[in-house]
């Protein structure tokens, strides 16, 4: 098994207990100044998870680990404006029923331009779902973010959610 670069320890009522690993850098790095170690710290991970349908899919999988006490492994992604990343989630039952929760990084790869998203409201005017497990975009179907998507600004204006490919049980869709 592999090191994850980030990890995080919830309690029972899904409470982050301790972070490890790269936590603080890949927070600095992507510009995340409120989420350092100190910050997130007692906190409930519920106040970091933008989207109910993301919170349900993410609830669900702490669930199952709790109820099968055994680890869970999802493919996600988690881009950055410049940079699409392949992650791995892993979802560990620890004794006491504290749950560790590690991301790893398995590949990156350059986008061809920038997209800027950010995260609006539902009475934002030209609003796009995006899928927080596969970062595509609904549109005529769900494909990946371009550009050519984002407002007059340059942003796309998006609220999270889970597609269909990636509610299905067990987790088959290819994120490439």
């Amino acid at each position: 098994m592999s090191i994850p670069d980030t990890e995080y320890l919830l309690d029972k009522g899904d409470r982050i207990v301790s972070v490890g690993g790269a936590w603080d850098s890949f927070a600095k790095e992507n510009g995340a100044a409120k989420v350092f170690s100190g910050d997130v710290c007692g906190r409930s991970v519920w106040d970091y998870v933008t989207g109910d349908a993301t919170r349900m899919w993410l609830e669900a999988l702490f669930q199952l680990a709790r109820l099968r006490r055994t680890e869970i492994e999802r493919p996600y992604r988690c881009d950055s404006p410049d940079v699409k990343r392949f992650m791995r989630m892993r979802i560990a039952v620890e004794q006491g029923g504290l749950l560790r929760i590690g991301h790893e990084i398995l590949a990156t790869e350059k986008r061809p331009a920038s997209v800027h998203i950010q995260y609006g409201s539902e009475t934002t005017k030209n609003l796009r779902q995006r899928c927080s497990i596969c970062g595509r975009i609904r549109g005529d179907g769900w494909q990946e973010p371009h550009p050519e998507d984002a407002d007059i600004s340059g942003i796309l204006v998006v609220i999270y959610t889970v597609c269909k490919d990636c509610r299905v049980y067990p987790h088959s869709r290819n994120l490439s």
